[in-house]
């Protein structure tokens, strides 16, 4: 839901309607045993427009016919994937799913302002039966993330989980793409500047971008959109010399914030080889969101 909650509150600030679709039971699983992402939701506009994705996108489009007929009260579905889908998204086998699908409005407000805040939040959905028809929030901390389903009520708990969005290429990066996920980490590689500002926008306090885009008119503009956000860490590899135009670059266009930017990126621990690079940016970004907590309290 954290994914989708930057271009839902735009949609509700223009007054265009969007509707939310998320998975609150599934005997879905994907291939190989990877996890799925509990706080994965997907965002509908009528026009046809989406963001995010539920499983791979294997329940994408039944989602989006489902809420072309939603009146102003949500409801909860129930989608089923056959073999071949399931083939050809990547999951485990044939199986169904319910999912709650409603629109934005019918959710209390300020639920996106706390998942664009990366909070952890618990939203309570009354039902009669299939349809849902209020909505209430609760504290999010001491709930552990998913959903919990009874006769009268849906209760979901979504928790953020950190991202790094690893923009351009290099061993450091794939390097780093190893090793996220021992940290339980959400990764996204972005190989090219459109994808890479297109993932930094919605990214909050906990999250981290790392760049490795040495062309300073392809890397300025990434830097200048993660600086335009909130992203927790940042860091830019390069030589001396790539820092310095990176630099000029984002001075001469009067961006701000360039004190964000660790470069050179990572702890200065005696780094030998990209896997050793890694570790220092891992532990540089664990510092980072450290020191943050540590001056909120």
């Amino acid at each position: 839901m954290y994914e989708i909650a930057l271009t839902v509150a735009a949609c509700l600030r223009s007054g265009t309607r969007v509707d939310v679709a998320w998975v609150v039971e599934t005997d879905l699983a994907p291939a190989g045993g990877v996890p799925v992402d509990p706080s994965g939701a997907l965002a509908l506009t009528p026009g046809g427009g989406r963001v995010g994705s539920l499983y791979g996108g294997a329940l994408d489009q039944q989602l989006a016919e489902r809420a072309q007929a939603l009146g102003e009260r949500g409801r909860l579905v129930t989608v089923q994937v056959g073999d071949l889908e399931a083939q050809a998204f990547g999951l485990a086998g044939a199986g169904t799913a319910t999912a709650v699908v409603a629109p934005a409005g019918l959710l209390p407000v300020e639920l996106w302002n706390l998942l664009l805040e990366r909070e952890a939040v618990t939203l309570v959905l009354e039902r009669n039966g299939d349809e849902l028809v209020g909505a209430r929030l609760e504290d999010g901390e001491g709930h552990d993330a998913g959903c919990r389903l009874d006769d009268t009520e849906v209760t979901t708990t979504w928790r953020p989980v950190p991202t790094v969005v690893l923009a351009g290429g290099g061993p450091v990066l794939r390097a780093l793409q190893q090793m996220t996920p021992l940290l339980g980490w959400k990764t996204h590689r972005a190989n090219d500047p459109d994808t890479a500002r297109g993932l930094v926008v919605g990214l909050g306090p906990l999250d981290s971008v790392v760049l490795a885009m040495h062309d300073v008119e392809i890397a300025g503009p990434v830097l200048a959109s993660t600086l335009d956000g909130q992203a927790g860490y940042v860091a830019a590899l390069g030589s001396r010399a790539m820092q310095q135009s990176r630099e000029t670059w984002l001075t001469d266009r009067g961006i701000g914030g360039l004190e964000r930017i660790h470069t050179p990126a990572g702890l200065d621990i005696g780094a030998d080889g990209p896997a050793e690079v890694a570790v220092a940016i891992l532990a540089q970004a664990i510092a980072e969101r450290t020191r943050r907590a540590q001056a909120k309290t």
